[in-house]
């Protein structure tokens, strides 16, 4: 049998941490290229008008009162914080996002490094840029950040059950991930699940409560008390939210499909493939799992961390149906930090070849660089369809400036914010104004969430901004940008007030009418 020598074992570790630098490098390249590409989404909007604002006291007391990007304030101090050193713009929104997808990454490799070595440290560093969560990287809302304290607490946890001396920067650490994440995103919460289980089981079979552990754990979970003034703001939405009261199990399989792929845009059939696929993972990650658990010093407590993380879909499920009653399979995305180690650990015995460790290592190369380089590819062809929808037909441009309303309403909230940033044409774009109605959202659509912002946008973001009541009350003729979706209720109201629409042509993405009350 041959034996390594030291030298040969130092170059195999350089080379992985090499190649971990190399996959973190290139999740940065294809991050920022999809991000030049994309377009603001509705929600980012919504953080982007908040965390605009001139100063971080505006940007807090409009999270205190009116909210209309319902997270805790850190997420958009850090985008804030952004603004001021790279300038008011799409790019310094996302980047705490991204810097918090490279955390994840970065943590990931020390973390599994610890319990595996450093080629399944490298594998657990490329992972992530494989699979769909990529997306929150090049999205300025909290998750890409949340995945960041996440991996962060995990390590951070992990250094403190591992040496009992020169611990103090985990302990803080430990401390600093588990308030950030809370005051990141109230699901953010979910964290205290596995850490508190594996410190639990660490003191069973310690039969010793180790208490700096256990007093960092307590200062991160204090600071929940940081959010109350915020989360009562948000409360507003709750009473007719527009997801409350859909939580299901299906919840929890939708959470694990969406981390790997935008299963949205597949078909029902291909849908329960990739379901049947998901489990059939499963079952081998566990195998995996438990074969190089016996060759490797993983503890109990290691691995009630890991498998409560990977949980996290299912503790998710049980907070939103008892508590919350709304829930988001993003909220849920930590559990890739435990998937992505575990896969690394699972895989561990076959990477200390060499063949194995170099073809797995550029199947992961060219797997991300190929699903990275058709993502960017998709989001420029969406982008490009939208701003040239976005340009009036001369007929009906004509037909708008003719009115003698002078304003071009819109009750969708999404193509209103799109249409505000985006519309090419500055004359149309500066009659856009935002139409909302409680009531009529409540009739035909059951809920209020976009009446509400569009309320609490009256006081800060100096948008135009009309409730339908005072419209309607208006004399003459209005013309509207009509969508036609779940969200724009103008349909069902116009031909329950007996309204006289009257058809301008398509433009904006939905179709311009003539609205006579």
């Amino acid at each position: 049998m041959e034996v390594e020598t030291p030298k040969a074992g130092i170059a195999k570790c350089r080379l992985a941490r090499a190649l971990a630098v190399v996959f973190v490098l290139l999740t940065v390249a294809l991050s920022l290229a999809w991000s030049h590409r994309k377009l603001l989404s509705q929600d980012e909007m919504y953080a982007f008008q908040t965390d605009s604002l001139p100063t971080a006291a505006q940007l807090m007391q409009v999270q205190r009162t009116w909210p209309i990007s319902l997270d805790p304030p850190l997420v958009h101090l850090l985008s804030h914080a952004g603004m001021q050193a790279f300038g008011v713009g799409a790019f310094a929104l996302r980047i705490p996002a991204l810097l918090g997808f490279l955390l994840m990454q970065i943590c990931l490799f020390f973390f599994v490094r610890r319990l595996a070595g450093e080629r399944a440290a490298a594998v657990a560093t490329a992972f992530p840029a494989l699979t769909a969560t990529l997306f929150y990287s090049v999205e300025g809302r909290p998750y890409g950040v949340m995945l960041g304290f996440y991996a962060l607490a995990l390590l951070c946890w992990l250094r403190c059950a591992q040496r009992e001396a020169r611990r103090g920067w985990a302990l803080l650490g430990l401390a600093v991930a588990i308030a950030a994440t809370i005051n990141v995103h109230y699901f953010g919460v979910l964290l205290l699940v596995p850490i508190s289980a594996a410190e639990k089981w660490r003191t069973l079979a310690r039969w010793k409560i180790d208490w700096p552990v256990c007093a960092a754990i307590v200062a991160g979970m204090a600071s929940f008390a940081a959010t109350l003034p915020y989360l009562k703001a948000a409360g507003e939405f709750r009473r007719n939210y527009y997801n409350a009261g859909g939580v299901g199990l299906h919840d929890i399989t939708r959470a694990y499909r969406s981390i790997f792929v935008d299963y949205t845009q597949m078909s029902l059939a291909a849908q329960h493939l990739w379901m049947a696929a998901l489990v059939i993972f499963a079952a081998a990650l566990a195998w995996g799992c438990w074969r190089s658990g016996r060759e490797l010093p993983i503890g109990g407590a290691q691995w009630v961390l890991l498998l409560s993380l990977a949980a996290l879909p299912f503790c998710g499920y049980l907070l939103a149906r008892f508590v919350t009653h709304s829930i988001e399979v993003r909220y849920v995305l930590g559990a890739l930090v435990a998937i992505s180690a575990m896969l690394a650990i699972a895989l561990s015995p076959w990477l200390r070849r060499d063949g194995v460790f170099i073809t797995v290592m550029i199947a992961l190369g060219v797997g991300i660089l190929a699903t990275g380089v058709a993502r960017i590819h998709a989001e420029q062809r969406k982008t490009a369809a939208r701003l040239a929808s976005l340009v009036l037909p001369a007929q009906t441009k004509e037909a708008l400036l003719a009115n003698a309303d002078g304003r071009l309403y819109v009750q969708d909230m999404g193509a209103f914010e799109e249409d505000r940033i985006y519309e090419p044409d500055a004359e149309v774009r500066a009659r856009m104004t935002l139409v909302y109605s409680s009531a009529q959202e409540l009739l035909w659509n059951r809920h209020d969430t976009m009446a509400l912002t569009a309320q609490h946008m009256q006081h800060f973001a100096g948008l135009p901004v009309i409730s339908y009541e005072e419209l309607r009350a208006r004399p003459g003729e209005h013309v509207f940008a009509l969508y036609h979706t779940g969200w724009d209720w103008t349909d069902q109201a116009f031909a329950a007030d007996g309204a006289r629409v009257t058809p301008l042509g398509h433009a904006l993405g939905g179709d311009l009418a003539v609205v006579r009350f």
